[in-house]
């Protein structure tokens, strides 16, 4: 059975709230880059194939909803869905859960690009790495897409 990839847990640290006593906007989008780097680990991507290889993922465009407030100390969890993939770029879908309640507190889509660090520029995932992504997305492709997913910002007109 399909399931979202476990990315990121920790608690909301002290430097993380705001003058409004809770997490700061900031802050969830630290905690989201910090499960797009588990996901490149995910993916094979660590450290030392990046070095070896001369590759890495860049991000192109995210956009992050903030469902509910967390304060300081309290558990969160990030979880992952490959939406899409292609040979150069994966479109990531992670909410962001509550530790001990699992509500979800917030979500980031992004778009990341797999990137050539020697030419600085765009190039196919090396077939060890695609091989990875296509059994993800292979999986993946058998869970509900997000009824967010895709939607930009604006204005609810009448």
């Amino acid at each position: 059975m399909s399931q979202l990839i476990n990315l990121f847990e920790s608690d909301v640290l002290t430097d993380w709230i705001d003058y409004n006593g809770h997490m700061n906007d900031a802050y969830y989008v630290v905690a989201f880059s910090q499960a797009i780097d588990a996901f490149m680990v995910h993916i094979g991507l660590d450290g030392a194939f990046r070095a070896e290889h001369q590759v890495s993922i860049y991000t192109l465009q995210s956009m992050v909803q903030y469902l509910k407030e967390v304060s300081e100390g309290e558990p969160i969890v990030i979880k992952g869905q490959l939406l899409e993939s292609d040979n150069k770029k994966l479109r990531l879908y992670m909410t962001m859960f509550h530790g001990q309640t699992h509500d979800e507190l917030a979500t980031m889509e992004t778009l990341l690009l797999h990137m050539n660090m020697e030419l600085h520029r765009a190039s196919p995932f090396l077939p060890v790495t695609q091989t990875i992504i296509d059994n993800i997305q292979a999986s993946h492709n058998e869970l509900d897409t997000p009824a967010t997913a895709g939607r930009g910002i604006s204005l609810k007109r009448k």
